[in-house]
C-alpha cells in the first residue's frame, strides 16, 4: 500500500476538511493539478483513493517488489493506522515505520513519551512468526529500552510468551477494532478465601481503550506461574499474588498435617512392632521356661519311668493324650510307695480352680490296696 506517514498527515487534513463539508477531498485529491505524492520508502509515485470498504489509503502507480509499504495487506495497513491514532488519542506522539539507529528493528508504530523518547512499539503482526522469533525481536526492543506489544487477528503460539493482544477488525463502518484476548483480569469471588473460585479471564474492550491503558501504564505485562504473558492492572496481580500465598499456606498446612499423620502412623507402627517383639519374646521365654519345666519334670519322673519300664520320650505324648481326652489340666504328682510306687495324677476343670486326684499310673494294679486321697504334694 502507500506511504503510511503521508497517509496519517492526509488523514488529519481530511478530518478537518470533513468538518468544513469537503467530503470529496479524498476522491478528488489525485486530480489536483501539480500535486504529486511519493512513497517515503521507494520514492515511487502514489495516489489517494477510497476502497470499496470505504477505507482511505494511498496506492502505488507501479507496485515495486521490494517496497514493504507497497506489499503490505490493507488489513495490516489499517491496523497500523488504528494503533497510531489510538496512541495519539491517548496523548502520545506516534510515528509509523520507524527504525532503530542501527536498523536492527523497525516498529510498525513507535510511541514517544513526554520527553520525546521512544518507549513503546506497537507491532501489527499479521504474518506468520514463531515463538522463538517473537522472543528474539522483543529482546531486541528491550535492549534499546523500548517495550513492545504484538497485535494479531488470529491465534498464534507466540502470543503466550510475549506481551500481545488479539483483536478483531470492524465488520461494518463505524464499528471499532475490538480486543478479544491478551487483556485479562483476575476474577476472585468474594469473600477472598482459598475456597472461593479464582481464575484469570480475558476481557473484551475497544482496541483504543487497551492502547490507552497500556501507554498510560494503567495495565502492565504480567507473566503468570505458567509462563503466560497477559496485560493486566496491578491490582489484579496483587490479588493473584494474595491468592497464590493463600494456596501456598494451605499446601504448607496440608503438608504439615500429612507429616504429622505420617509421624503418628510411624509411631503407631513402631509401637505395634514393639508389641509384637515383646509378644514373640514372651512366647520364646515361655517356651523356654516350659521346656525347662518339662526337662525338670522328666528328671523328677526318671525313677518312675525306670520302675515302670516306660520310655521317657513317649511320656509327653501320653500326657498330651490324657489332657486332650479329659479336656482338663492334668499334672503329675509324686510316686506313692503305698500304691506300688504308682504315679498320682491330679486334674482341674478350669484355670484357677483346685486340683483333685484323678487317678494313679501304676504298673502293678494289684498293689493298689486303697484309693489315695489328698492334694498334690
Amino acid at each position: 500500500m502507500g506511504d503510511t506517514a503521508l497517509h496519517t498527515r492526509w488523514g488529519r487534513l481530511d478530518a478537518s476538511l470533513e468538518d468544513l463539508g469537503c467530503g470529496r477531498f479524498w476522491a478528488d485529491v489525485h486530480r489536483v493539478a501539480g500535486l504529486e505524492l511519493a512513497c517515503p520508502q521507494c520514492r515511487g509515485r502514489v495516489f489517494a483513493r477510497v476502497s470499496s470498504q470505504r477505507a482511505r489509503h494511498f496506492y502505488h502507480q507501479v507496485r515495486p517488489e521490494t517496497c514493504t509499504l507497497a506489499n503490505e495487506s490493507p488489513e495490516h495497513h489499517l491496523l497500523k493506522l488504528q494503533l497510531a491514532n489510538a496512541a495519539r488519542a491517548a496523548g502520545f506522539r506516534s510515528e509509523l515505520e520507524i527504525s532503530s539507529t542501527v536498523r536492527n528493528w523497525r516498529a510498525d508504530v513507535l510511541v514517544f513519551d513526554q520527553q520525546d523518547r521512544p518507549f513503546m512499539a506497537l507491532e501489527a503482526q499479521l504474518s506468520p512468526m514463531t515463538a522463538q522469533d517473537a522472543s528474539m525481536r522483543t529482546e531486541r526492543y528491550a535492549a534499546d529500552g523500548v517495550a513492545v506489544c504484538w497485535i494479531s487477528v488470529q491465534e498464534h503460539s507466540w502470543e503466550l510468551s510475549v506481551p500481545s493482544l488479539r483483536v478483531t477488525p470492524p465488520q461494518h463502518r463505524g464499528q471499532a477494532w475490538m480486543v478479544r484476548h491478551g487483556l485479562a483480569r483476575f476474577a476472585w469471588a468474594p469473600p477472598h478465601t482459598v475456597k472461593t473460585k479464582a481464575a484469570w479471564e480475558h476481557i473484551t474492550c475497544p482496541l483504543d481503550d487497551a492502547v490507552r491503558w497500556i501507554l498510560q501504564q494503567r495495565v502492565h505485562a504480567h507473566t503468570g506461574p505458567s509462563g503466560t504473558v497477559l496485560w493486566t492492572a496491578p491490582a489484579y496481580v496483587q490479588q493473584a499474588v494474595e491468592r497464590a500465598r493463600l494456596e501456598a499456606d494451605r499446601e504448607d498446612a496440608a503438608r504439615a498435617v500429612a507429616a504429622q499423620q505420617r509421624q503418628a502412623a510411624a509411631a503407631a507402627q513402631a509401637a505395634a512392632d514393639e508389641r509384637r517383639r515383646l509378644a514373640a519374646e514372651e512366647r520364646w521365654l515361655g517356651a523356654l521356661q516350659e521346656g525347662r519345666e518339662r526337662q525338670a519334670e522328666q528328671e523328677r519322673l526318671a525313677p518312675f519311668f525306670e520302675h515302670a519300664g516306660i520310655d521317657a520320650a513317649l511320656w509327653p505324648a501320653f500326657m498330651q493324650l490324657v489332657r486332650t481326652a479329659s479336656r482338663e489340666d492334668v499334672q503329675c504328682g509324686p510316686q506313692d510307695a503305698a500304691l506300688g510306687n504308682g504315679l498320682l495324677l491330679y486334674s482341674r476343670a478350669s484355670r484357677g480352680g483346685a486340683f483333685h486326684l484323678a487317678g494313679v499310673v501304676c504298673p502293678d494294679p494289684a498293689a493298689l490296696a486303697r484309693w489315695p486321697a489328698g492334694p498334690p504334694s
